[in-house]
């Protein structure tokens, strides 16, 4: 696709089909200019701030916190010549994360999951790196790189003596290092839950460990395509970053690969314990089973001599043998043999 930004009649449909229906939370703008020997820190900036300020300085940092309305994506496209197909992507919050690079500029999307009590929720981070700024979009309520403009403030800081792409490597080095702590609280969950499943409580673990389960699969969907934007970011041709940085970022692949390994254990062991929960419960079920079977049979075993006594408990005065001198010795051997000719038949048929 060919795309001219001082053309704006090919620029604005191509984003506005995809961000009218977008959603618009709160949405503030900060702006940070630094090199070696200065650095300035300004919050709720305009637009018109930041690109005034951009020659000033050596490297400009943008940041825009919340979701932004379709105008403002579109000034910004228009004042940094952001492609259109690029913007798209920072209002689909639930996107893949991905890296594209176009003729003067780098996009990272990557995805940054929270967990909410017992749920996980992707907040999505955008990166744009140009010849002398860097502009980051995320879509949640926090802002999750306040320590990185502190760190900015300390004149000797690495940050102040490096370029814009170092700068990129510690903001995606936060994003992917974010998954830690979440797979932190997982591991204590999941040992929580097997120390109940041993215990007497264990039948009552299922939704606890499915809901383990899920959520697990919800930050692997996540944290898996974080890999190959990083991927992308270090093959040979994107002259965006220099080889220094590419060392950097190749300790963050490590992580994401840790935590794509940390994801599949836990997902394993979560899988293991359903089996034994579901385990329990058949043995549970089969105890209860083996129980109810071995009642049946004693039942059928005395229902003939139930039915013997209650025939000659009948109250009427001429019953046949009820004047018998050996009657009730008869009647009580005959019940003891059909009792035992019972057993042994039901012991034979594995029945006791």
């Amino acid at each position: 696709m060919e795309y001219d930004p001082e053309d704006d009649d090919d620029y604005t449909p191509d984003l506005s089909a995809v961000v009218d229906t977008a959603p618009v939370t709160a949405v503030s703008i900060s702006l940070v200019n630094y090199g070696p020997d200065s650095m300035t820190e300004a919050d709720d900036v305009t637009l018109v701030d930041c690109q005034a300020s951009m020659s000033t300085a050596p490297f400009t940092w943008i940041h825009v916190q919340g979701q932004p309305r379709p105008a403002l994506l579109l000034e910004f496209g228009r004042l940094f010549h952001l492609h259109p197909l690029a913007l798209e992507d920072v209002i689909q919050s639930e996107g893949r994360s991905k890296t594209d690079t176009y003729d003067d500029q780098v996009m990272v999307i990557l995805g940054m999951p929270i967990k909410n009590g017992n749920k996980i929720i992707n907040e999505q981070v955008t990166f744009f790196l140009g010849n002398n700024f860097l502009i980051s979009f995320h879509n949640g309520e926090h802002d999750p790189f306040r320590a990185v403009r502190r760190r900015l403030h300390h004149p000797q800081a690495t940050l102040r003596h490096r370029k814009l792409d170092y700068l990129l490597y510690v903001l995606i080095d936060m994003v992917i290092d974010h998954g830690i702590p979440i797979l932190d609280e997982f591991d204590d969950e999941i040992e929580k839950v097997e120390l109940e499943l041993l215990g007497p409580e264990g039948i009552d673990t299922f939704k606890t460990l499915y809901t383990i389960k899920r959520e697990l699969l919800v930050l692997r969907l996540k944290v898996r395509p974080q890999r190959e934007a990083i991927r992308v970011l270090l093959r040979d041709d994107n002259d965006r970053l220099s080889e220094e940085t590419k060392l950097y970022l190749r300790d963050c692949y490590d992580h994401v690969i840790r935590l794509i390994d940390m994801i599949e254990i836990y997902r394993d062991m979560t899988t293991n314990m359903l089996d034994v929960h579901l385990s329990l419960v058949n043995k549970k079920t089969f105890m209860s089973n083996e129980v109810q079977r071995k009642a049946t049979v004693w039942a059928m075993l005395f229902a003939p001599l139930t039915f013997i006594t209650g025939i000659y408990g009948m109250n009427f005065a001429n019953m046949p043998e009820t004047e018998w001198t050996y009657g009730f010795f008869i009647a009580i051997g005959s019940m003891a043999i059909l009792g035992v000719v019972l057993a042994i038949f039901f012991k034979r048929r594995e029945w006791l």
